[in-house]
């Protein structure tokens, strides 16, 4: 109480939450216990939360006691949902858990703190995570009211990445008894997306009559007058990268590759223009090649990640090599570390196969399209990995009622790009060009 009555003292003019939200990350994240441990506070430890400015002259009042009259001024909290807890009228109670795991920069600091409160499940669940059976339905929902009940002595409306992350806890402690299975036993996805969708649902039903709780902030627009150095808003840029960046392990290096300086990447940029502009596309199999798109990688995300955003083809007219298959598999690698072009193949084949076999068990039921479309695929016999993907895609565009132009582009097998650019009307939308025909497209 006395951390957030020193805070308050220096910034009167914040409300109550955003003061709690200080004091939760200074207490649970910082190890701030009493008002003299104020004196041990850096600036790295508000740097989420405050500009330089501000944080110096919190530092000076923590550690001189000084007060500068413009202080409560000036003092104001620096949007940053990315590095901000989520606020609570409740202060989360401190207790260690034993059930939680490490979480990133980024997660909610109560939900590192929260005790999962296995004792209080029902024993007909209690018997069914023991011996690893799937839970009853009926379990299930009363697992999920517990749950809610105590993430919500720490936050009454919690969001969705904080349920997500509680989901996560959850399953990977317990996989067998409540992670996403198919029949076959094979894992859906994450594994947790069901168990999320509950735990938010619920929270949603018990927040439905507490307008308080249920309120939003008002969704903020971009334009390019925001991105302006001169702005005071929050840059859009900022903004747009905390989205976007979802599932990326390496957004925007901030560091470059060793003995490499701004003017000699911006060489080796002239060097692989020049090298494309002679060999075209094909020289993305050069050594050399590999090697300047993987030292250039910082300068690719700067180009990508600016604000305004740049047309596909303004990139494109950069980093041509960005647009072959290899340069694009190898960006989407370091960018997020998935084999994009290894799984996207698993996923058609594994995938592929069980919804041709849903279409073909159902095909009564369809109707005439997709019935055609099956009846072309299983004269085909035995298909290949390659057909199996793009029979899926098409039965897929067939059951919603798409057209195949707007995704296909069926040439001869001898087309070239040059070719096909000169004597075809091609459209403005990306497709894919088929060279040569298959029997079940047609």
């Amino acid at each position: 109480m006395e951390i957030e009555e020193e805070l308050t003292s220096l910034l009167p003019t914040l409300d109550r939450e955003k003061i709690i939200c200080i004091v939760e990350h200074l207490t649970d994240v910082i190890g701030v216990q009493q008002k003299s441990d104020l004196l041990f506070v850096e600036a790295e430890d508000l740097k989420p939360f405050l500009t330089p400015i501000q944080i110096r002259k919190l530092l000076l009042a923590f550690k001189d006691g000084n007060r500068p009259e413009n202080l409560n001024d000036t003092i104001t909290l620096k949007p940053c949902p990315a590095a901000s807890a989520e606020t609570s009228s409740h202060p989360p109670h401190p207790s260690s858990s034993t059930s939680t795991t490490m979480y990133n920069h980024y997660s909610s600091s109560w939900v590192s703190h929260l005790q999962i409160p296995w004792g209080r499940f029902p024993l007909r669940l209690s018997h069914a995570i023991t011996r690893g059976d799937r839970a009853h339905p009926e379990d299930r929902r009363s697992m999920v009211r517990i749950v809610v009940e105590v993430m919500q002595v720490h936050c009454r409306n919690p969001k969705r990445a904080s349920c997500e992350e509680v989901a996560k806890i959850i399953v990977n402690r317990y996989p067998q008894t409540f992670a996403d299975f198919t029949e076959k036993g094979e894992r859906l996805g994450c594994g947790h997306y069901s168990l999320l969708r509950s735990i938010k649902s619920r929270v949603e039903h018990v927040n439905r009559d507490n307008t308080t709780h249920r309120l939003r902030q008002t969704k903020r627009t971009r334009n390019e007058e925001d991105c302006s150095p001169n702005s005071n808003a929050t840059s859009p840029k900022k903004v747009r990268c905390l989205v976007d960046s979802y599932g990326c392990i390496n957004w925007q290096p901030v560091e470059l590759p060793e003995g490499e300086t701004p003017a000699s990447l911006e060489e080796k940029k002239h060097i692989l223009l020049t090298i494309f502009n002679s060999e075209g596309p094909g020289a993305v199999e050069r050594p050399d090649v590999d090697d300047f798109m993987c030292l250039t990688y910082i300068s690719q995300r700067q180009l990508i990640n600016s604000c305004p955003s740049l047309s596909v083809a303004e990139i494109q007219e950069q980093w041509p090599f960005l647009f072959t298959r290899k340069g694009l598999s190898n960006h989407f690698y370091k960018l997020t570390g998935i084999d994009i072009s290894e799984c996207l193949s698993q996923a058609l084949i594994t995938k592929g196969r069980r919804i041709i076999n849903y279409f073909s068990s159902q095909k009564l039921k369809c109707n005439l399209g997709i019935r055609t479309l099956i009846q072309q695929i299983e004269s085909e016999g035995v298909l290949t990995n390659n057909k199996i993907g793009t029979a899926t895609i098409l039965l897929m565009m067939k059951y919603y009622k798409e057209d195949e132009d707007s995704l296909f582009v069926l040439a001869d097998e001898t087309s070239t790009r040059m070719s096909l650019e000169a004597e075809s009307n091609l459209p403005i939308t990306p497709r894919l060009i088929m060279l040569g025909k298959k029997s079940f497209m047609k």
